[in-house]
């Protein structure tokens, strides 16, 4: 008779004991077990190449990915690109050099609706063995629902926790691959708010334009027992892939740790490389006012008049490099000059120089320390 109550009914009405536990997990304090899981970011950002090497190391059966211990196990990949994901993961597992000890079932997306999920939980119970891993790439098209309805995504996800979480594996987890949504630039998954909400974690999948490389740091974490988030990076690399019907090379990405300590070295870089490109602007552009003037005058005080003597072959460096670093050049370019001919005001204040041919044949001076 009780098991026709109302489970408001059956709710108990004894305290909690102040007990609490940990969870398990699936890879070590950032996916739990029993999890649903979101990695979003912008089309071609290399979301499917992070969950390539992710599965992977999950088929071999790898004790860590990325230096994180790793629970392997079978996988589930519903994708939208399916002919193309199956060679992106036979380049993987030739790059990463696996020995498959788990079983992979890839299958095209299907769009399917909320009410049908308890179908989905029936084949994965008759999998040969529970999944530790099942991804769907990408929500909005294994899913026949409206992502900007936050009821119809908080369905959705009730329904992978109550019919798909219990036919896998104790550890295993859900992973949604998603888009990001233009007025964010990128930052945020498009769509409801319940789809982040309601999920466990998250990671946000980006091209980085300083390091020009692809970027996945990780986002959301509801139990935040990592006190920095970490965050990898993927280099392009091809590697030979062999078809049924002929050999080609795929691309890969290679992942590795790229600490806050990687960002800075990467923004350096960046600084020295802008900075090379507007040294050379700057001396083609002296190099072609001597060419036709046969000297060049390079105003050094910001707003000084430039003397009538010099007003014809005066040098603009203005639109040939990002301003900031006019002053910048303009002391790397005296630094060049054996015995530079100042020009100076009444004042007696250096307020100019006269550049002439040859003064840039010589090999660039070092930057003194």
């Amino acid at each position: 008779m009780n098991d026709e109550l109302s489970p408001i009914l059956k709710l108990p009405t004894d305290g909690w004991d102040w007990e609490v536990s940990q969870p398990e997990w699936m890879l070590e304090r950032l996916i739990p077990a029993k999890s649903i899981g979101m990695l979003f970011g912008p089309s071609n950002a290399g979301k499917s190449h992070l969950v390539c090497d992710l599965i992977l190391d999950c088929l071999a059966g790898q004790p860590t990915w990325q230096g994180i211990p790793l629970t392997g196990g079978d996988v589930v990949m519903f994708s939208e690109s399916h002919g193309h994901i199956k060679a992106r993961l036979k380049a993987y597992r030739n790059h990463k050099n696996a020995a498959i000890k788990h079983r992979m079932h890839t299958i095209p997306t299907m769009g399917i609706e909320t009410k049908d999920m308890s179908d989905l939980a029936i084949w994965v119970y008759q999998l040969p063995r529970p999944p530790v891993l099942m991804v769907f790439d990408t929500l909005a098209t294994a899913f026949a629902i409206e992502e900007n309805d936050n009821k119809e995504a908080s369905k959705l996800i009730k329904a992978l926790e109550d019919w798909i979480l219990p036919a896998m594996d104790e550890r295993g987890t859900i992973m949604l691959v998603h888009h990001t949504s233009k007025i964010s630039e990128g930052k945020t998954a498009r769509g409801a708010s319940a789809l982040i909400g309601n999920i466990d974690y998250s990671i946000n999948c980006q091209w980085d334009e300083v390091s020009e490389r692809t970027m996945a740091k990780w986002d959301k974490d509801r139990w935040r027992l990592v006190s920095e988030p970490p965050q990898w990076s993927g280099a392009a690399k091809r590697v030979p892939v062999a078809f049924t019907n002929g050999d080609t090379e795929m691309m890969v990405l290679d992942w590795s740790l790229y600490t806050e300590k990687d960002a800075e070295a990467a923004r350096e870089l960046q600084k020295d490389l802008q900075m090379q490109v507007a040294q050379d602007a700057a001396k083609q552009e002296i190099n072609r006012v001597i060419t036709r003037f046969g000297k060049a005058y390079l105003r050094l005080a910001r707003k000084s008049d430039i003397p009538a003597a010099h007003e014809n072959h005066k040098v603009s460096l203005r639109g040939l490099f990002d301003n900031k670093l006019t002053e910048p050049v303009k002391d790397w370019l005296l630094q060049q000059l054996d015995a530079p001919e100042y020009v100076f005001n009444r004042k007696n204040e250096r307020i100019g120089v006269v550049i002439k041919e040859g003064d840039f044949e010589k090999p660039d001076k070092p930057k003194p320390l």
